[in-house]
């Protein structure tokens, strides 16, 4: 976030390792103070009356400072705002009047009034929102998703919600007689810009993904050869008036030809000279595109390589630059915008926990340029958002398979992959990276990347109904319901064997699937191997006699079980 303090242009970061703000002069490109936050700060807004809202992702709450963080100004802790779990994204309406909050594994939006804060409303929203943006006239939020096809658009005044299908479609003649239009999935919708010329545009930057076709075997995870590349970069463009994707820009005919390059897109900004800038985790650099095209993916006019890891960006519209936060390196940059192209940039100090194995773990899984890791441009965090999951069902040797969550999840679960091929994660890995075609990781960098993995923490959870859950806990444990002689009795200690449970289909290869374990489940569906159940209670109802259960069980069991997992 920039602001204007003392005739100097300030960039206020929010540093998730650091736990805290630092605060930049982006002129002398100088460290002029860090404050430490009780939290992991996701994003920064700066209310009307100059106080900075932070949200804290691991903590559930966006606090709100007063004061520039500067010497003889220091900051305060003014408000603390309770919001639902793992809040990331922040805006405020241009009228100053609402500031937008979106909870990531919680689902919401949630809105405060300004300057009181008051708690406003909120509204459950697809799984994993992330950037929140408002139209001109303050009536309309978009909300975008880090899985999924769809941007969300709710109406503020009459709590409505349309979706704006993000998913693309595209020829595939290689595998065909006939010409025939194969869906993509959207994906990695981590930001939102709205344009400031033209006027009445949001840009969505994500990922358009072919997973395969599930009955057909693939040599590795998805694709189709030919132009039915596994993942291309794209940006959709909306009218934020009439909530509608422009046609152009989800064509993805465009990108046979296309040579823009984008991977994992995690912050954008629009200027006022008419440009779109994206800053690109995967292969670490910004570009700037044409966002009065239809089509800004395949419109590029420059491209800036960056630090490890950009998240952030802002455009410093007097000065003709953009500031760019590359939270890998702890590095800022500075991009002149305009004329002959300089870059500069600073290194902060690395005011983080985390082991050097573990930050190398880290940028092994984001990194898209190591062909140990991928031959076909995607990396770890490809497939594994935020150490997660995508959602998707993706074909592969031995059948459909849908991404299973990491986070949380790996300790003490061996063996891995669905069918429990691999006794260790090095033999895992090994398997995965052949089937993106990598050449795959050994020694140092391979332990450093198992460790990372080991390291992600498990999404908060959510606030349950305690004695709802201990009547699900008693049903869980019991020989009627049958679940926790496989999945243990915590449910997280998965019995390390393959079970027939009558779920192979048509492209499986074989029948026995390894016991997953069940922590977080409730925010991981679709479920079982193949993501043929979309809601957990479907699972629960629709697999009885397949998973142990003895008898049907009631309404209020299924609802006291059902409490229960999601509180895993």
């Amino acid at each position: 976030m920039l602001a204007r303090v003392d005739d100097a242009t300030i960039a206020y970061i929010a540093d998730a390792d650091a736990r805290a703000i630092r605060i930049v002069d982006t002129g002398r490109m100088d460290e002029l103070a860090t404050f430490t936050l009780p939290g992991a700060p996701a994003q920064l807004v700066m209310l009307a009356d100059h106080r900075i809202a932070a949200s804290l992702r691991d903590r559930d709450e966006v606090i709100v400072l007063a004061g520039s963080g500067l010497p003889g100004a220091p900051f305060t802790i003014a408000e603390h705002l309770a919001v639902a779990t793992e809040p990331i994204g922040l805006a405020l309406a241009p009228d100053d009047r609402t500031l937008l909050v979106t909870s990531g594994w919680g689902h919401t939006l949630t809105t405060f009034a300004v300057p009181s804060l008051t708690l406003a409303n909120t509204w459950d929203t697809a799984p994993e929102p992330r950037a929140v943006t408002v139209t001109d006239e303050g009536r309309y939020a978009y909300v975008s998703h880090a899985v999924g096809q769809d941007l969300e658009r709710i109406d503020l005044e009459n709590a409505m919600t349309h979706w704006i299908s993000l998913a693309g479609r595209e020829e595939h003649r290689e595998r065909h007689s006939e010409p025939e239009l194969l869906p993509r999935a959207a994906c990695q919708g981590f930001a939102l810009a709205k344009s400031i010329a033209p006027a009445g545009r949001i840009y969505a930057p994500e990922v358009q993904v072919f997973s395969g076709e599930p009955t057909v075997a693939s040599s590795g995870y998805g694709g189709g050869g030919g132009r039915m590349e596994p993942e291309v970069f794209d940006v959709a463009v909306v009218d934020e008036d009439q909530g509608t994707a422009l046609r152009g820009s989800l064509d993805l005919l465009s990108f046979a030809s296309s040579e823009t390059r984008c991977v994992l897109p995690r912050a954008a900004a629009a200027s006022a000279e008419g440009s779109l800038f994206v800053a690109c985790l995967g292969d670490n650099r910004v570009v700037e595109l044409d966002g009065v095209s239809a089509m800004p993916a395949s419109a590029e006019i420059r491209t800036w390589v960056v630090p490890a890891g950009p998240t952030g960006i802002a455009i410093d519209e007097p000065n003709h630059r953009a500031i760019v936060w590359s939270q890998l390196a702890h590095k800022v940059t500075r991009i002149r915008t305009r004329g002959p192209t300089t870059i500069e940039t600073v290194a902060l100090e690395d005011r983080s926990a985390m082991t050097e194995q573990i930050k190398r773990g880290r940028e092994l899984f984001a990194t898209v340029s190591d062909p140990r890791i991928s031959g076909d441009g995607r990396a770890c965090e490809s497939c594994h958002p935020d150490g997660r999951q995508d959602t998707l069902v993706w074909s592969t040797p031995f059948g459909p398979r849908q991404t299973p969550m990491l986070a949380g999840r790996i300790a003490a679960t061996a063996p891995y992959g669905w069918n429990g091929d691999a006794t260790d994660l090095a033999a895992h890995l090994k398997r995965t990276f052949a089937r993106l075609h990598g050449t795959g990781l050994t020694g140092a960098d391979r332990d450093a990347l198992i460790a990372y993995v080991m390291s992600l923490p498990a999404p908060p959870a959510e606030a349950p109904d305690a004695e709802l859950v201990a009547q699900g806990e008693a049903i869980f444990g019991s020989e009627d319901a049958g679940c926790s002689s496989c999945h243990g009795d915590d449910g997280r200690s998965p019995d390390g064997l393959r079970h027939d449970v009558k779920s192979a289909t048509e492209g499986d290869r074989r029948r026995k699937f390894d016991t997953p374990s069940l922590a977080s489940l409730g925010g991981t569906a679709p479920y079982y191997h193949d993501g043929r159940f979309t809601t957990l209670r479907q699972l629960l109802v629709k697999s009885r006699g397949a998973m142990g259960q003895r008898r049907a069980l009631t309404s209020q069991e299924l609802d006291a079980l059902e409490a229960y997992l999601r509180s895993l």
